[in-house]
This record gives structure tokens, sequence and C-alpha cells, in this order.
């Protein structure tokens, strides 16, 4: 691994290694025989004298070999449906942690190691539910995953009944927000909302038009953005949710051109998707057709970050065509990821030379949210299976970690407190289609900063 760690994660598995440490103890005890004599005095007499000698032998107890730990963590990843594309890539950054977090363990000769199981959720709450049933089954009791807002909705009765660790790398719906077993590495969207109504105000959008995905992270979004954008800043909001899984939504972006062509279709009107990806593309594919929403701005959230997804091969599947519309609308969102840190630099540098491809942006909170889930096992004393031990350490360990997504701190109900946030654009930059970062959101100032 790298020379460029966090100081509080080293310090922190220093410690909890030294406690650990107990089990490979080696110790020299110098015990003491007492050894009474009795001597006579010469002549008979009367007179007894106890001589009492101590005898000091050192008795050296061989060391122990420790016994190795080795503990399970669960992989409840999607890899095909919705995740096809950028699931693997998530994963993938699960899959680093974990060899990062073994060499170093092995580095300083702790007697634990860490292996992961991974199954794939599909994308379903129906196939989540699944996967960690079985992984219960098979005795795992902390588990990263799963990706989306509604596979974590499918999840979380079964997890809170029999007591089972969730932390989700990427679910962000404030729908879900409780105190429970179920922990979040980013931040929810009441965050991301209140960043996009901000930066849009900025830039003088004062009407939208949304068309948004009909699940847990599409509402939740939603709703926080209505509230945000047209109480806060006294914008006009137009609002087509859709059915998630048709095979096509022509009617849906023919609805959204009729909106924007109502609310004026010029340079304070945008439009704001909240789509993944196969849903994402099959909309932006049939809206780049159209003259009324191609003379507007669009913004999208940060599900559309996906350079997977939507940007061209060899990078992405996205075809040429939605690629130069994505330019030349402007595509523009947010993202709670800081970036230029050193850890992060160190992890993309690593990433790129694991796997052969950059990491996306839910890869960084999948890197981060496996080390939470080692670092809270090891401050637990090593209890893999002891989903009490390990929720009670996770706060503790979370208020003392940074790690490339920032500052991991937890609120009261498990989920990211807070991030700084990218501001990103879809652009051409050296003949290459990239999401390009062009500003940031400062947390807790509440700041946009854009780049000249």
């Amino acid at each position: 691994m790298s020379s460029v760690r966090s100081p509080v994660t080293i310090g922190l598995i220093v410690l909890v290694v030294v406690l650990l440490g107990a089990v490979g103890y080696l110790a020299a005890y110098p015990p003491t025989r007492v050894v009474t004599t009795t001597v006579t005095a010469p002549g008979g007499a009367a007179q007894v004298t106890t001589v009492t000698q101590v005898l000091t032998t050192t008795v050296t107890q061989a060391a122990p070999q420790p016994q190795m730990i080795e503990c399970r963590l669960g992989f409840a990843m999607a890899v095909s449906g919705p995740y096809a594309v950028d699931g693997p890539v998530r994963r993938d950054g699960g899959i680093l942690a974990i060899e990062h977090i073994n060499k170093y363990l092995e580095s300083i000769g702790a007697p634990i190691r860490f292996r992961y199981v991974h199954d794939d959720t599909k994308g379903t709450a129906a196939d989540a539910l699944k996967v960690v049933q079985s992984m219960y089954a098979a005795g795992i009791r902390v588990i990263i995953g799963p990706f989306a807002s509604g596979e974590v909705r499918g999840v979380m009765d079964f997890a809170n009944s029999n007591k089972i660790i969730i932390i989700s790398p990427s679910s962000t719906s404030p729908l879900l927000a409780a105190p429970d077993y179920i922990f979040r590495a980013p931040p929810t969207d009441l965050f991301q909302a209140k960043v996009l109504a901000q930066l849009m105000n900025s830039m003088g959008i004062k009407k939208v038009a949304a068309i948004v995905r009909g699940d847990d992270y599409g509402r939740g979004l939603l709703e926080a953005f209505r509230k945000e954008f047209t109480t806060q800043y006294g914008g006009i909001l137009r609002e087509i949710v859709y059915t998630v899984g048709q095979p096509d939504y022509a009617s849906e972006v023919a609805r959204l051109s009729s909106y924007v062509k109502e609310l004026g279709a010029d340079a304070s009107t945008a439009v704001l998707i909240i789509a993944f990806e196969d849903d994402g593309l099959n909309i932006i594919g049939h809206a780049r057709l159209d003259p009324v929403l191609s003379s507007v701005r669009w913004f999208g959230s940060e599900t559309l970050n996906r350079p997977a997804a939507y940007t061209p091969p060899p990078t992405g599947k996205a075809t040429k065509e939605i690629a130069d519309f994505l330019a030349k609308v402007g595509l523009t969102g947010v993202f709670a990821s800081p970036r230029g840190s050193p850890l992060a630099e160190m992890f993309e540098k690593e990433y790129r030379s694991r796997f052969g491809r950059d990491p996306s942006p839910y890869a960084y909170f999948t890197y981060d949210a496996v080390w939470l889930a080692a670092m809270a096992i090891l401050f637990a004393g090593g209890k893999c299976y002891d989903a009490d031990a390990v929720k009670n350490a996770l706060p503790i360990v979370a208020e003392r970690f940074i790690g490339v997504t920032g500052w991991k701190a937890l609120d009261e109900n498990g989920d990211a407190r807070g991030s700084d946030y990218t501001i990103w654009q879809y652009r051409i930059v050296g003949g290459n289609y990239t999401f390009a970062p062009i500003g940031v959101w400062r947390y807790p100032a509440g700041v946009v900063e854009l780049y000249k």
C-alpha cells in the first residue's frame, strides 16, 4: 500500500492491533520457593534455629503461536441490471480496500485478515433481500452494500430484526434515515438537494422541469429539492415521476418538452434529470432529438456522473450523439466527494494500477465503507460476527476517520454527517468527453465557489 495514509487511520489500527496482540503474549515469570531448615545447636542445647532460604528459579514460558482470525465481510453489490456498467467499478473499490487492509495488517504482524464474500443483488429490492438472507445464513454479520436506496429499503427490516450491519456506499435517500443497523457512507440527499438548488439559483435558473425515477432515491431527492428550490429561492417546478423498468420513455420525454415550452424555454429555464444508467440513456436519447429540450440547460443528480455509462467508447457505452448532446446542454451536477486530497490521489493511482481503469465517484465511497467496517471490527476487539459490538464501535471509529472521501463522522441516524461537494460539468476536454470539475460547495459554510 502507498505510504500516504491518514494518521488517524494508522493510529487507530495500531491501537487496536496492540490490544489484539495479547493473543501472542510472551512473558518470563520469576517464581520463588521458600525452604525451611531447622538447625539444632551443638551439645543438644534446647535452642533451635530456623533458617529460611529463598530459592529463585527463572521459568520461561514459550510464546504460543497466535491463531489467525478470518473476518468475512459481505459484499452485497449489484453488478448486473441497472448496475451492469458502474457496479463492477464500485465493487472493485471495495476489493482494493480489502487488499490494502490485509497488506497493512500483515506488515505489523496482526493475527487477523479480512475476506470479502460477494453476491450480485441485481439492483432490485427482492434480489438484495435474497442476498442478505443468504449471507446471514452463512454467518456473516457485517455487509457492505447494497448500492441503491430501493435495495436498502428492501433489506432494512430483515437487517434490523436479525441484527445485521449494513453499510451502504451509495444509498442517499432521506426517506431511509433512522437510528438502526443501517449505516451510509455518503450524506443523504438533503445536502445534494440544497447544493443543487443553490447552484441553479446562482446561475440564474428560476424555472425547472424535472424528470425523476419513481423509487426511494428519486422521490427522496425530488422532495428535498422541491422544498429548497421553491421555498428558499422562489423557483417554479414542474415534475414528471416515471415508473422504473419501462422499456421506453418517449411519452415522458414528450411531456417534459411540453413543460419546458410552457415554462418559457429561455435562459432561466432548465431540465433536472434524476436517473440511473439504462433509463437515463433512453431518456436522453429521445431528448437529444427534441429542439425545445436541446435549447435549455440540463442539470443531473450525482447518478449521472458515471463515465462508464455516459461517455462514448472506449470509456463508456453512450453513443457519440448522446455525448454531444450532454456537452451541448452543459449537463451540470454535484457530488459529495472532495477532490485533490493526497488520500484521494493515492486511491486513484492504485485503483488504475490494479484494475486498468478510472474509478467512478461511488467507488471512492465503497473503498471507505470497507475501511470503516474493518476498523470498527478491530476496535470491537476483532468481533467480526457480533453486530451489536460493531454497531457500537462504528460511530466512534467514524468520528476519528478521514478517508478518501473526507471526514466520515456520522449523524444520529448513522449517515455521513456532511461533506464538501464537487460541482461538475459534462465537457469535451482535449478531445475527450469528461465530467470536469468546475467548482466546489464548501461544508459547513454552505458557499458555492466556481473555478475561473
